[in-house]
């Protein structure tokens, strides 16, 4: 049976309308909205950019594909050198690891039960590291993976302070290595090192005194660890595209996790990475919506609302293309979106927008395609492969 949206028509009908212009000179302005678009040439220059980073310092690069839950995307990052791609979830691992990725990180952890039986089958299929924080979903990993014949290679994850997952005590981390290290079915490669909670710390100063805080978590959980590892050098996996420079910094990372660096938004813009008070990166990643109705000054309502743009800290989108010089934007009701115009000014129905949006990757997640433009053209139509996984 075909996929229906709420107004019964299939996504793939949809996309198939939108597919009518690519290579068509003017296509990206007459696109069925809300429509997520991503700038092809700066996709590629932001994933050349961040791999080439990684290459100087001398430390893999494994994205995280939650980013733009997208097949083509992850293609392009592996290509251009990545050795694999985190996920966020089992159902992401699943897809991806079906979509032809040969090496694949779950970076959050599990329970026992249908979701590691998953993850077992997962296994089979690809090159899967799984992170591990509990003893008892260790021993039940360890059994469902000998009875499948296979090992699997796994982390511990380490808690860096936000406490949503992860262990900090010495003596539980011990107790953990050493049930992994017991189990002929499991493998024990290292550490996951995941400080979050500095990704869109805005100030430099606060964010360079949090990543020397997680140094010394980072050594510490190392120092325990060592006996376990039999002279093999630990990974020690994590970094985010916020932190970057000051994780980079530290000397400690073997391989980072950064995802959004492909896309970015508006909230990442509001990081200051260096002192210098401008993103590493260029955004990528607009959605593009149009006016559909016009009868106030200084107002105009498009296609674009509350359904179509996900931010974190309440951040509102900004509009980077077709607006009018002081228009603001704001999503204010489901399907609605308002642009709020200076003087009394006027835009005119049909009018097409394209919006930095606040918050990349859920936002990614509301829509089932991306479109691929350059300059004036569509280029390519990419499907949200793990929308919803």
């Amino acid at each position: 049976m075909t996929q229906k949206d709420e107004g019964g028509i299939s996504p793939r009908k949809v996309a198939a309308r939108n597919a009518a212009f690519i290579g068509i000179e003017g296509g990206r302005d007459r696109l069925l909205t809300p429509a997520l678009l991503v700038e092809l040439d700066t996709l590629d220059a932001n994933i050349a950019d961040m791999q080439a980073r990684c290459d100087r310092l001398g430390v893999a690069l494994r994205p995280h594909a939650k980013a733009h839950k997208t097949l083509a995307i992850a293609k392009k990052q592996v290509a251009a050198g990545a050795v694999g791609i985190c996920v966020a979830t089992p159902g992401e691992a699943e897809i991806f690891a079906e979509g032809g990725m040969a090496d694949i990180l779950l970076t959050s952890t599990f329970a026992p039960g249908y979701a590691l039986e998953r993850l077992v089958d997962a296994a089979g299929r690809c090159r899967l590291t799984l992170v591990l924080d509990n003893i008892e979903t260790a021993k039940a990993l360890a059994k469902a993976a000998e009875q499948k014949g296979i090992r699997i290679r796994v982390l511990i994850d380490l808690d860096m302070g936000r406490h949503r997952s992860g262990l900090s005590e010495s003596k539980d981390l011990a107790a953990l290595a050493a049930i992994i290290d017991q189990a002929a079915s499991l493998q024990l490669a290292g550490l996951q090192a995941y400080a979050g909670h500095l990704s869109h710390r805005a100030d430099l100063e606060g964010r360079v005194a949090g990543a020397d805080e997680a140094a010394s978590r980072i050594r510490a959980a190392l120092d325990v660890i060592a006996p376990f590892m039999h002279g093999e050098k630990p990974v020690v996996t994590g970094g985010s595209t916020g932190a970057f420079l000051q994780e980079a910094a530290l000397s400690l990372y073997t391989e980072f996790q950064c995802g959004s660096y492909a896309l970015m938004d508006v909230e990442y813009d509001a990081v200051d990475p260096d002192g210098s008070a401008k993103p590493l990166f260029p955004t990528s990643l607009f959605a593009a919506v149009r006016v559909i109705s016009a009868n106030h000054p200084g107002l105009a309502t498009t296609d674009g609302g509350e359904k179509r743009f996900v931010a974190k800290h309440g951040t509102a989108p900004v509009i980077r293309r077709g607006g009018l010089p002081g228009a603001t934007y704001k999503p204010t009701s489901d399907e609605h979106g308002t642009v709020t115009l200076p003087d009394g000014s006027m835009l005119p129905v049909g009018s097409l927008l394209e919006l930095q949006v606040p918050h990349c990757d859920p936002t990614v997640n509301l829509y089932d395609f991306i479109h691929v433009v350059r300059d004036g053209m569509l280029v390519d139509i990419w499907p949200v492969d793990a929308r919803g996984a």
